[in-house]
């Protein structure tokens, strides 16, 4: 009896797992959509969800208190009315003007006065560094040169004499001249009445030279050079007359001062290059020579100068 038993229970288990197989092969998809298990405490009538955090909140910030007593208080903002440059063009550096003027107070040999002129049209009066001492060149703002080959027709006793010379000089401001000058004498004057014998001039002059010179810039403009220093001149016998006999060739010499202004008419060729054509008269003193006294050489000279230099 219990064999048969067992054997239908064994058969009623095993219907019934073919029974719940053929079930689960015939659900819908829609039916096998599996839900979220609940957990089951010991008690089955009470269920437990679970928890999910809300990760959206947004973390709250403690506010940080502020030390009022050091925060620095914001400085002015001062506009610049300095016009910007525009696209694509470059900003021009701003230029200084210098301009010297007379003061305006009752001194007039104080200290003068500077003006200052930017290109924001900004005036500004300052002290001048120094004292402009007053000078007949002027202020010192240009300062040139020159050399010169200089070649002057005179006369001594009605006979032509031709000298030959160099210049050369400091130029101040276009408006002076300071230099040196010297002339040696070209033996054409022959002299019949010295001795038997025809005798020749031998000699010459030279010194310091001031020369004023008005409107330099022109093409044609006006200077007027004084010279003065020492000359020597001497007597020889024609050594185309004369015998073998050298030593004696001397007839009679001497050493004289002089003074000599003139007036100059200048022509600007170039630059660097100018021409120069006048007329001078010569003073002498202490010159003494057979058949000749001092007012013989104190005639008109006639000169061309070429000048080369900085002007």
């Amino acid at each position: 009896m219990t064999r048969i038993l067992c054997t239908l229970l064994v058969t009623l288990v095993t219907f019934s797992l073919m029974a719940q197989s053929n079930e689960n092969e015939g659900e819908t998809p829609a039916d096998s959509v599996q839900t979220e298990p609940t957990l089951v405490e010991n008690d089955t009538t009470k269920t437990q969800t679970p928890v999910v955090k809300d990760t959206t909140r947004t973390p709250q910030v403690k506010p940080v208190p502020q030390d009022t007593a050091k925060t620095p208080t914001p400085k002015p903002i001062v506009k610049d009315n300095s016009p910007t440059p525009q696209d694509g063009e470059n900003e021009e550096p701003k230029i200084i003007y210098y301009q010297t003027v007379k003061g305006d107070r009752d001194d007039d040999d104080d200290d003068d006065y500077r003006y200052r002129y930017r290109n924001d049209n900004v005036k500004v009066r300052n002290r001048g560094s120094h004292r402009d001492i007053k000078t007949l060149a002027g202020n010192m703002s240009h300062s040139g040169g020159f050399g010169a080959i200089s070649f002057k027709s005179t006369e001594l006793r009605d006979e032509a004499i031709v000298f030959a010379g160099l210049r050369g000089g400091w130029i101040v401001n276009r408006t002076l001249g300071i230099g040196f000058e010297a002339y040696g004498a070209i033996p054409t004057a022959k002299f019949d009445d010295i001795i038997p014998e025809s005798v020749v001039t031998l000699g010459g002059y030279g010194g310091m030279f001031l020369e004023l010179i008005f409107f330099s810039n022109q093409v044609i403009h006006v200077t007027f050079p004084v010279s003065g220093g020492a000359g020597y001149l001497g007597y020889y016998e024609d050594w185309e007359n004369a015998n073998n006999n050298y030593s004696n060739d001397l007839i009679d010499e001497d050493i004289f001062w002089y003074v000599e202004p003139g007036v100059d008419l200048e022509l600007n060729v170039s630059r660097n290059f100018r021409l120069a054509g006048g007329v001078s008269k010569r003073f002498t003193q202490d010159m003494e020579l057979i058949n000749t006294e001092a007012k013989d050489f104190e005639t008109l000279s006639y000169f061309l100068t070429l000048k080369i230099g900085s002007f």
